[in-house]
């Protein structure tokens, strides 16, 4: 049977997927969270996080490059508000925690040392004033949309995007919520989670799945582009044989349609997620 637990307040939350093209294939940069964190300690992730009150503020209509309405349905969103607060929580995320900044800003800027005054408490808002940042809305493109399961102790309504790395920047950890980075061919990545190597979530698995079947980000932003974000909303479902993770249109799953390719259930087996016939 599905899991019962009674809904938490669900958060809205912007992740980034990172690409680059490196050699004769495509990397993409994946985070190792704390592992004393709350939410996926030990687990590598794409660099994201929890949409923040002034990431909706007046103040970014004039630090963004189109207007909210042209954002918003960039983004798949419909409410403009919530639109403006998942790109600017998406360029704040990854500057914070990758050290990359998906925007313009003023000539001679040190980013390394703009992202460190982040660090020490700074707002975004009043960084992007210093450095006259100006987001870029086109350097985002919507792939997917996942909802936490009930049973999460911390849940969230998680978009999640992709950004090719800015010609010149880098990217690092934090050193604060994450403690070690690496880019990693997504097929390899998954091969280092089924060995025990590193630790993944459902939907990191499924991307890097994805993004497996491409060799150049303009393939991966073409496919994204073709079709509209899948809503996908996972359902633990418990049974006699144990558990799995149940995605739309399976069986078990209270969503007939599917919503993504392949396999419609997910199990956890010897450390990582695989998935299940």
């Amino acid at each position: 049977m599905s899991d019962g637990a009674p809904s938490k307040p669900i958060k809205d939350a912007s992740t980034v997927i990172v690409l680059r093209e490196a050699g004769d294939g495509l990397e993409t940069f994946l985070l190792c969270r704390h592992h004393q964190s709350g939410f996926m300690g030990g687990a590598h992730v794409f660099p994201g996080g929890k949409v923040d009150p002034n990431d909706k503020g007046a103040s970014w209509h004039a630090r963004v490059d189109r207007t909210t309405e042209e954002i918003t349905a960039r983004l798949a969103e419909t409410n403009t508000e919530v639109g403006l607060g998942l790109l600017v929580a998406a360029v704040r995320e990854t500057f914070e925690e990758a050290g990359v900044l998906l925007a313009d800003t003023a000539e001679g800027i040190d980013l390394p040392a703009t992202r460190q005054r982040l660090h020490d408490g700074a707002s975004f808002s009043e960084l992007a004033g210093d450095i006259d940042m100006q987001i870029d809305s086109m350097a985002l493109t919507p792939y997917a949309r996942w909802i936490t399961p009930k049973m999460e102790s911390h849940r969230f309504d998680t978009r999640f995007y992709i950004a090719v790395l800015p010609e010149g920047q880098s990217a690092s950890h934090d050193g604060k919520e994450t403690t070690s980075a690496v880019w990693l061919r997504p097929a390899g990545a998954i091969e280092d989670m089924r060995a025990g190597r590193i630790k993944l979530a459902p939907p990191t698995v499924r991307t890097l799945g994805w993004l497996a079947q491409f060799d150049d980000a303009k393939s991966v932003i073409a496919d994204a582009l073709s079709r509209k974000p899948p809503l996908v909303r996972p359902q633990i479902v418990t049974g006699n044989d144990g558990w799995f993770l149940a995605l739309p249109g399976d069986p078990e799953h209270s969503e007939d349609e599917p919503v993504l390719p392949g396999a419609t259930r997910m199990v956890f087996d010897n450390g990582a997620w695989r998935d299940a016939p």
